[in-house]
């Protein structure tokens, strides 16, 4: 079973992802780097919105990624005709009768 990642640890994730020291980070998003600091503390405080918008844009993905509410970094908004589902099997995954993380598992 996964563990999900907390706000704290997907935006130092990110950040080391991209080799970056706070300092960098903080003159690429002009937000203070002892504010950068704290957001992926343990001594985590509230994020203002405009942060999470700019950070999600700096690292190219979404706002629902940082908040933890998808595993996804990205969520690309596509046509369902171009996934080719039947109405059945669009059914279900609209009504989650199925194990829409194992069905990821699967096909990835």
């Amino acid at each position: 079973m996964k563990t999900q990642l907390s706000i704290q640890e997907r935006l130092k994730d990110l950040r080391v992802e991209k080799g970056m020291t706070l300092e960098q980070l903080s003159q690429q998003t002009k937000i203070p780097a002892s504010t950068l600091g704290s957001y992926e503390s343990d001594d985590y405080k509230e994020i203002p919105h405009r942060n999470i918008i700019e950070l999600a844009k700096f690292y190219e993905v979404s706002t629902d990624y940082l908040l933890g509410m998808t595993e996804n970094r990205q969520l690309d908004n596509i046509a369902l005709s171009n996934l080719h589902l039947s109405d059945a099997a669009l059914t279900l995954l609209k009504d989650r009768k199925i194990n829409t993380l194992l069905l990821s598992e699967l096909i990835t």
